[in-house]
C-alpha cells in the first residue's frame, strides 16, 4: 500500500471541497449545519465558577446527493487495490461514516449556544476563520453549574455534552484505536474496513474494566474524569461518539480529535505522523495532554495505551514534562501483531525517566485483572 487509507480519503475530499467552494454560495443561515463536539468543564479560579473547553465545526448544510463523494470513495479504493463489489452493500455506511470529510467549512460563521444548568444561559463562540475554515475551539465562562453534565445547543437545536469535572481527584486519558476499540491500525485492509463500514467492536475487557475504574477511581465523591484522547479527525467525532457512548456508557468524558480543515493539506499530512518516527502524533498528544494539564493541574491521571503506534512515547514524554504527581500511572496494551514493537529497547527509551513501578504492559487476556489494582491507593501494578 503506497499511501494511508485516510490521507487519500481526505485527499479526495479536498478536491470535492475545492470543487463545491469554488461555486459562489450567499452567506445564509439556512445554509449552514453545525457540528458540536463535546468538551471539558473545568473550574479555573477557586470562586468555583466554571469555564468550558468546546469546539464546532460550521459547514454547509449537507447535500442533496451524495454521488459526488461515493465516486470519489470508489476511486480511492480502487487505488488501494481494494475490492470495491466485496464492500457491495457496505458503500452506503462508509459514504455516511466519511461524508465529513467532503464538508465545506464556513468562514465568518458566529455560534451562540445555550447552556442548560449553568448561571449563564448564552454564551457565544468566536467565529470562524480563514486559516481553519469553519472551525472554533473556545474556553468560555459559564458560571456556577451544579450539575457535572451540562447541555450545549445551539439554535437549530445541535446538542453535545459538556463534561464537568472539580478540580481535586482522579482521572483517565485513554486512547482508542486499539486499545478500547478494534481498529488494526498495524494492518491496513483491516483498518479500512473497520474504519469504513464494519460495526465497531470493543477489545475484549475493555469496556467492564472501564466501569470498574469508574467506582474504584472515585474520591471523596468525586468520580474520575474520563478523556479519550486519539489523534483521528473530529471528521469521524460522530461514529466514535456513538462507539462510546454504546460500548463504554458507564465512563463517558470528552473525546479530543484533531482539528484539522480538509483545505490544509500541509495539516492533513503532519497529522499522519513525520515519517517513520511519528512525531506529529507525539507532538500532537503531549500537546493536548499538556492541555489537560492546564485544565486541571491538581488532578492524577491514569494513562491508557497501547503498543500499536505512539502511546508509549507520548506518556513517557508526558511524565517527564509534568510529573509523577498528574500521570499516576501508565498502562499500554501489548498489540499480538508481529509488526508491533513490544521491544524491550522500545519501551526502556520510551520510559526513560519512568519509574518502573508506575508502569504496566499487558495483554488482552491480562485485562480483567488490571480492575484488582488499586489505582486510587497508588498502585500501578
Amino acid at each position: 500500500m503506497k499511501f494511508p487509507f485516510i490521507a487519500l480519503v481526505w485527499t479526495s475530499a479536498l478536491f470535492l471541497a475545492l470543487h463545491v467552494e469554488s461555486r459562489p454560495h450567499p452567506r445564509r443561515v439556512g445554509l449552514t449545519s453545525t457540528l458540536l463536539l463535546n468538551g471539558m468543564g473545568y473550574q479555573p479560579h477557586a470562586d468555583g465558577e466554571v469555564s468550558i473547553a468546546i469546539e464546532s465545526f460550521a459547514h454547509l448544510g449537507e447535500p442533496k446527493s451524495m454521488g459526488p463523494l461515493t465516486h470519489l470513495l470508489n476511486e480511492t479504493l480502487h487505488k488501494l487495490h481494494v475490492d470495491v463489489d466485496h464492500i457491495g452493500d457496505h458503500m452506503a455506511t462508509a459514504v455516511e461514516r466519511l461524508r465529513l470529510f467532503a464538508a465545506v467549512g464556513m468562514p465568518l460563521d458566529k455560534l451562540e449556544l445555550t447552556i442548560d444548568g449553568c448561571e449563564k444561559k448564552t454564551v457565544t463562540l468566536p467565529r470562524t476563520g480563514f486559516t481553519n475554515l469553519g472551525i472554533v475551539q473556545a474556553d468560555v465562562s459559564v458560571g456556577k453549574c451544579p450539575s457535572a453534565l451540562l447541555t450545549a445547543k445551539t439554535h437549530n437545536s445541535e446538542t453535545a455534552t459538556i463534561y464537568s469535572s472539580p478540580p481535586t481527584g482522579l482521572g483517565v486519558i485513554s486512547d482508542i484505536d486499539d486499545t478500547i476499540k478494534i481498529t488494526d491500525v498495524l494492518d491496513p485492509d483491516k483498518m479500512i474496513e473497520n474504519t469504513m463500514y464494519k460495526d465497531p467492536v470493543p477489545v475484549a475487557g475493555m469496556p467492564d474494566l472501564y466501569a470498574s475504574l469508574a467506582k474504584s477511581l472515585t474520591t471523596q465523591s468525586i468520580p474520575p474524569q474520563f478523556i479519550y484522547l486519539s489523534g483521528s479527525p473530529f471528521e469521524l467525532f460522530p461514529f466514535l461518539s456513538s462507539f462510546l457512548k454504546s460500548q463504554f456508557s458507564a465512563s463517558l468524558g470528552p473525546l479530543l480529535l484533531q482539528s484539522l480543515s480538509i483545505t490544509n493539506p500541509a495539516e492533513i499530512f503532519k497529522s499522519l505522523g513525520n515519517g517513520k518516527s511519528g512525531q506529529g502524533k507525539i507532538d500532537y498528544k503531549v500537546g493536548q495532554i499538556k492541555r489537560i494539564n492546564g485544565y486541571y493541574p491538581q488532578k492524577s491521571f491514569l494513562t491508557i495505551g497501547d503498543s500499536g503506534e505512539k502511546d508509549p512515547e507520548v506518556y513517557g514524554k508526558a511524565y517527564n514534562e509534568f510529573g509523577g504527581k498528574f500521570i499516576r500511572c501508565i498502562w499500554i496494551h501489548l498489540i499480538d501483531d508481529k509488526k508491533a514493537d513490544n521491544s524491550d529497547k522500545r519501551f526502556e527509551e520510551a520510559f526513560k525517566g519512568v519509574p518502573e513501578d508506575r508502569i504496566r504492559k499487558f495483554h488482552t487476556s491480562e485485562i480483567p485483572s488490571l480492575s484488582k489494582i488499586d489505582v486510587a491507593g497508588g498502585k500501578c501494578n
